[in-house]
Parts: structure tokens; sequence; C-alpha cells
């Protein structure tokens, strides 16, 4: 049965990261947890494996003089949260398998409910990507990334795996859909739901916000965010 935080106190990127291993780490093996995230503020976060002089400097380029990049726990690129749809989802890595299946089971729920509310995306395959590319994640899509109808990326999510769990944190782009983040939020919920079955609204357990403030600190660390 999926779980699902709606509503959230307004937080950090650093704590929003603790708080996503924190419910990786522990939560119940056979755990499914859908959080909807709440920012502060504007933020930068980017892939685990990403040099973080990038992320600072695709920062400085856009202005953001004040912000610091947080590095995620999970892969993928570099991500700006400014008025995106932020979500994750923690789950049983063996319940589906693949990376490549992971995104599109993920995908492909919150595809049909968009669809529903009148927003046209589709699952995209793109062709192999050149070397060189841009390491921002939303300047160019990857395989099972949610596009719009002119080919714009719309959704694009990280994967973690631990302890036979898996985490997932995506980001959804509101522009062009023609709807709100209240629906989004729906569509997002309604597509985990359809894929995982149904979703009573509860909020999480006390020990994991407790284990996410104790990981706070690492996440707002040079330690861990400057470490490539």
């Amino acid at each position: 049965m999926l779980r699902a935080e709606l509503k959230s106190p307004a937080r950090s990127a650093p704590a929003h990261m603790a708080l996503d291993e924190a419910v990786l780490i522990a939560s119940s093996a056979d755990a499914l947890v859908l959080r909807f995230y709440d920012w502060d503020g504007p933020a930068c976060t980017f892939g685990y494996s990403q040099p973080y002089a990038a992320a600072l400097e695709q920062c400085r380029a856009r202005g953001w003089d004040d912000i610091s990049p947080v590095r995620r726990a999970t892969g993928g690129g570099i991500v700006f949260h400014d008025g995106d749809l932020t979500f994750s989802l923690v789950f049983p890595w063996d319940r589906l398998c693949a990376p490549d299946s992971i995104y599109e089971n993920i995908h492909r729920g919150i595809h049909a409910a968009m669809k529903s509310m009148g927003a046209l995306t589709s699952l995209w395959s793109p062709p192999v990507r050149p070397a060189g590319t841009s390491q921002a994640c939303f300047i160019r899509a990857e395989p099972m990334d949610l596009v719009g109808s002119d080919g714009h990326k719309i959704l694009g999510g990280a994967l973690r795996k631990k302890a036979g769990k898996g985490l997932y944190q995506g980001s959804l782009r509101p522009e062009g859909l023609g709807l709100t983040l209240e629906a989004l939020r729906a569509a997002v919920l309604q597509g985990a739901a359809r894929e995982f079955g149904g979703a009573p609204c509860t909020e999480l357990e006390p020990s994991w916000l407790e284990a996410g403030r104790c990981l706070e600190t690492r996440y707002r660390g040079a330690d861990w965010n400057e470490r490539r």
C-alpha cells in the first residue's frame, strides 16, 4: 500500500535531501512512501557523481550568487528548484527491477493522470546523447522522461539503491501544461496510486523526521557537497 505525505513544512535543500535518505534507511523493506517537497526558497541540487564546481558555476550563471548547490544521494545532473514540483518515492527495488523500468512505471502513471486532466505528455526514448552535452538535467531529456507535445522536458528523476530499496527523486516543470501545482500534485498522487496501489493521506513517522534532522548537518557540509 502506498503511503503519501501530501503537505509538509517548507524545508531547505539539505533538509529535503536528509529526510529522503532517512525514509530510505528507516522505512520497512516493503515500504512505498511518496513525499512532496515544499521549498523555503529557490534551491539547486546536483547528482551524486557530478562535480561541485560545475553546479556552482551554473548557479552563478543564473545570478544565484547567494545559493549553494547541494549534492543529492541520487544520480542525475543539475536541477534548479524555482517553481518545479519536486517529489520523492521510496520503494522496494525488486518490485520495479531495472532502472529504465522504474522510470517507465513511475512516469507512465503520472502521464496517464495528467492526460485525464487535459495535459498531453509522452514517454520519450531519445537518440544516443552526443558527447559533451550539458550536465543540467532539464537541458536534455533522458530515456523514459516525460516530454510535452513540443518535445520539451517536463518530468525527470534520479535513483539510488540501498539495502534492497530504491529512492526516486523527481522534478516536474509546470510550464506549458496549463495545470496548477496543486493539480500536478494530484496527478502525481493518482499516477503513483495507479501503479502501486491506493494512497491514504498520512504523516511521516516521527522517527523518520528525527533521523532526517540528524542527517541534515552532513548535507550542509563541504565534506559532502564538495567531495568531487
